[in-house]
């Protein structure tokens, strides 16, 4: 075989690995949950949901609702004027959003996950946060949540009862960690996805 032909070959190779990590991002091999062995029975779709949006407090800087596409969505707490403060002191600059859609058949907790930009401005309340909701500048499986400590890790300590100290890490973990728990413990399996159709409603 010639140096022409082996380059051609070469050539394809990278094309047909190209094309499969494209329709991989895209969401298709994309694993849904389903096969994984359960230790624990699994409980009923709305009992999980309900035990999820527990775990909300308003002492924690996120927030889990139900969503209006998807089953439930978690966030920090952007839209509350009591977290600008803490959250600009920290250098919050990225806001996060996880979309959660459970599949009742599987017993998956599908999860998808965007990053948006935050950007500071100063009106008539002070530093007030924008954030583009339009356009995510991350979205689909936030692996290592390392690649964002400049931006997350740091912390604030802040009394809000007597004798209580806080500690807030705006770490992506913070609002994954708890929901995760959450699902393994009651017998369902968590999923994070790169699609973003596999988290919404099915029209």
């Amino acid at each position: 075989m010639d140096a022409s032909s082996i380059a051609g070959l070469v050539g394809i190779i990278a094309a047909g690995c190209g094309l499969y990590i494209m329709l991989y991002v895209m969401g298709y091999f994309q694993y849904l949950g389903g096969k994984k062995q359960h230790d624990i029975p699994p409980v009923r779709k709305q009992e999980l949901i309900d035990k999820i949006l527990i775990l909300n407090d308003p002492s924690k800087p996120y927030h889990i609702a139900e969503g209006i596409d998807t089953d439930l969505l978690a966030e920090w707490k952007i839209v509350d004027t009591k977290w600008w403060g803490i959250m600009n002191k920290n250098g919050l600059r990225q806001a996060y959003t996880a979309r959660l859609l459970l599949d009742e058949s599987r017993h998956s907790v599908r999860c998808y996950e965007e990053l948006y930009r935050i950007d500071w401005t100063v009106g008539l309340q002070g530093l007030t946060p924008k954030v583009n909701y339009e356009r995510a500048f991350f979205a689909g499986r936030i692996i290592y949540k390392k690649e964002y400590a400049k931006g997350y890790a740091m912390k604030e300590l802040k009394s809000l009862e007597m004798g209580k100290v806080y500690d807030y890490r705006f770490d992506i973990n913070e609002i994954r960690g708890p929901i995760i728990s959450a699902v393994e413990e009651n017998g369902w399996e968590w999923v994070p996805v790169t699609a973003k159709r596999h988290v919404v409603f099915k029209s």
